[in-house]
């Protein structure tokens, strides 16, 4: 009989897991058109804790590196930028990861990570409207990366973590 009840609960457990997809949506806005993405304004934003314009590291692959994390009155949107110097030929994110604040914890919000994001040039772009569950504190993670072939066979790679400030949704 234990048996059988310990079987039942993994199970239920299981299909648990499987079912919160369910309760959030995501648009990308590549779909969107500009009448939708002016329907709804910003009411709060949390920028990237380190964001930056100029370059710090001593690599130089990363010129620059944006993240915010935006609310409007339905939706998140995640945006974040990686510009890499002129001779960079590989550019973009390792991963962006939606977070959310539970029993005083970062989490990852595992419908909304991202990753392995890159263009085959020195910048790219990201951009998501998403719908997580309402009634938590967010923020957004994620590690810009760079590289540029040297020599032959070679690489120089740079990364750089970013995060933003928290945001109650």
């Amino acid at each position: 009989m234990k048996k059988l009840f310990c079987i039942i609960c993994s199970l239920i457990f299981v299909f648990s897991i499987f079912n919160i997809s369910v309760f959030a949506t995501e648009k990308n806005t590549e779909k969107l058109s500009n009448t939708d993405l002016l329907s709804e304004a910003i009411i709060e934003e949390a920028e990237g804790v380190y964001n930056s314009n100029a370059n710090t590291r001593a690599t130089g692959l990363i010129s620059q590196k944006t993240l915010t994390l935006s609310k409007t009155g339905t939706q998140l949107i995640i945006s974040a930028k990686t510009k890499g110097s002129d001779d960079v030929d590989k550019c973009g994110f390792t991963y962006i990861k939606l977070q959310r604040l539970v029993n005083g914890s970062w989490t990852d919000y595992s419908s909304y990570c991202y990753y392995d994001q890159y263009n085959e040039t020195n910048s790219k772009t990201f951009s998501k409207y998403i719908t997580p569950p309402s009634g938590y504190t967010y923020r957004v993670v994620c590690e810009h990366y760079a590289a540029k072939k040297t020599l032959l066979i070679f690489t120089s790679e740079e990364t750089s973590y970013n995060e933003t400030t928290s945001l109650s949704f």
